[in-house]
């Protein structure tokens, strides 16, 4: 066993930034006071969140307005999908086969209303929904689009300008999971077709808890938790000002080091290819020429995935072997099934 530690999970959490500890530590002390209260305590905390949330949006091509924070990414997820909810009319739900738990499991449980019907788009081998699929499967009725922009646990990218603009053609709302995605590519929603799209701060050096909503302005929506009017009556709840800044911090961050790091994620995972291909019965899951850089997936021939992973981890090498959202339960990946590995 090794005295060393190896962190290679930053897909399910990565470690706080300095940057953003050393922000959030000092917006603690200035921003105690609730966003909403019309005193200056109160005026000092909204001006700080509101400087988040400037900083958020344009990191996205988005207006402020259009920003709206939430606990995470399975609560953002959640709340575009219960969207259908709202309308009692017969309504068709369309998700790719690849997607975060916090969509496929929502999907199937809305599945189950009698007035939602459900579609599963099935995935190439490499996991990518092809445009023409998605033509085949809409429906007059079909009033919500999900595919997510890069997968978490393969890193492969979707074509979800493509995705988008068939849905726009069709006046189909479209949402992206941008959670894998977020502050590690170039993104510009305001020349998009997507009217909703996900994200979190803890996939990127910031703190847990935290996510946004994006809503492209038009877009019909109501607010999935009621109570205040807090987000322009869209997520009652005392807004935390503080994991707001550190959202901001993390991303301002990444995108000022967007380009030396995604070179630096590029050269390591070559370097884990060139030692994992010594190896035999290596097969990767992963598209290089089609995903992010971050993100690397493999397996091996008759060694099972639990039994690799207890042994790096003794090792001191912290790795997955899907979405940690799914964790408990050592079952074959969603994403590798629909992609047509067998069990």
């Amino acid at each position: 066993m090794s005295d060393s530690k190896i962190y290679l999970d930053h897909n399910a959490t990565s470690p706080l930034l300095p940057e953003v500890e050393n922000a959030m530590n000092e917006v603690a002390e200035q921003a105690f006071a609730n966003p909403s209260s019309p005193h200056w305590a109160g005026r000092n905390a909204r001006f700080l969140l509101e400087e988040a949330r400037d900083g958020l949006a344009n990191s996205l091509g988005a207006k402020s307005q259009e920003i709206l924070f939430t606990s995470g990414g399975t609560e953002s997820n959640n709340t575009v999908l219960r969207q259908l909810l709202m309308n009692s009319g017969e309504q068709h739900l369309i998700v790719s086969a690849v997607e975060h738990p916090s969509v496929l499991e929502t999907c199937r449980i809305l599945g189950g209303q009698p007035n939602i019907q459900f579609t599963e788009l099935a995935v190439d081998s490499s996991g990518k929904v092809e445009p023409e699929k998605l033509r085949e499967v809409l429906r007059p009725e079909t009033s919500l689009i999900s595919v997510m922009t890069a997968n978490n646990e393969t890193g492969n990218l979707q074509p979800v300008e493509e995705l988008s603009k068939i849905a726009q053609e069709n006046k189909i709302p479209f949402h992206t999971d941008l959670v894998q995605a977020y502050g590690k590519m170039q993104l510009d929603l305001s020349l998009s077709g997507v009217n909703f799209a996900s994200a979190t701060a803890h996939k990127l050096g910031g703190p847990c808890g935290i996510g946004l909503l994006y809503v492209k302005q038009g877009t019909a929506f109501e607010s999935l938790i009621s109570g205040g009017k807090q987000e322009r009556v869209r997520r009652a709840g005392t807004e935390n000002v503080v994991l707001a800044v550190g959202f901001a911090k993390a991303v301002e961050w990444y995108l000022v080091n967007q380009s030396s790091l995604r070179d630096r994620f590029s050269k390591f995972r070559d370097l884990i290819l060139n030692q994992i291909n010594k190896i035999k019965g290596i097969f990767l899951n992963t598209d290089l020429g089609n995903s992010m850089p971050h993100t690397l997936n493999f397996g091996c021939n008759k060694v099972s995935a639990e039994s690799l992973l207890i042994s790096l981890d003794l090792d001191g090498i912290a790795v997955s072997t899907g979405s940690a959202c799914s964790s408990g339960a050592m079952e074959a990946s969603p994403v590798l099934l629909a992609m047509g590995l067998s069990r």
